[in-house]
């Protein structure tokens, strides 16, 4: 009898061990969430991929989350367009993270192989993949120079609007 109580206890306590030890690893996992909102960083880097390609890739030099999460304030910017081979740089940008939108103000150059774009303020709509601006552009290359009061950009056409100014050079 008194083995038969022995083994009962001695189960019992393995029981409550190993529930007590089951409870203590569910209750030891620690969940951290960090939290951005209202923080600044320096160096930041945001790259979009599709189907493992690289479709867009945003660094900035200075970044200021807003405090509701929705909004980064962004100094000096560079916007690298792989497929295009196209880089857009500006001073100052506000880039919207759960839409991809981005409003681009303050000495905004752009590169793509032969040509350069200059212009004051634009707005790049990642839903629709284009570059709109309602403030003056200007497209440089060996051959060309054009200025347009407004215009808007995608990856296959780049069209000017309003006071419309080309100069091309000829071939000698």
């Amino acid at each position: 009898m008194k083995k038969l109580i022995l083994i009962s206890f001695a189960f019992f306590i393995i029981v409550a061990l190993l529930v007590s030890l089951d409870y203590f690893e569910k209750e030891s996992q620690v969940t951290v969430k960090v939290s951005m909102e209202g923080s600044f960083f320096r160096d930041t880097e945001f790259i979009q991929k599709r189907e493992g390609q690289l479709k867009l890739k945003l660094s900035s030099k200075e970044a200021f989350m807003s405090d509701d999460g929705k909004l980064m304030d962004m100094r000096y910017l560079t916007i690298l367009f792989p497929e295009k081979e196209f880089t857009v740089k500006s001073k100052r940008g506000l880039y919207y993270p759960e839409s991809g939108d981005l409003f681009l103000t303050d000495g905004i150059e752009g590169f793509l192989k032969d040509y350069k774009v200059y212009g004051s303020e634009a707005y790049w709509s990642a839903k629709d993949k284009t570059l709109y601006s309602e403030k003056p552009l200007k497209i440089v290359s060996n051959r060309f120079s054009i200025e347009g009061n407004s215009g808007k950009a995608n990856a296959d056409l780049i069209e000017l609007k309003k006071g419309v100014v080309a100069i091309v050079y000829s071939k000698k």
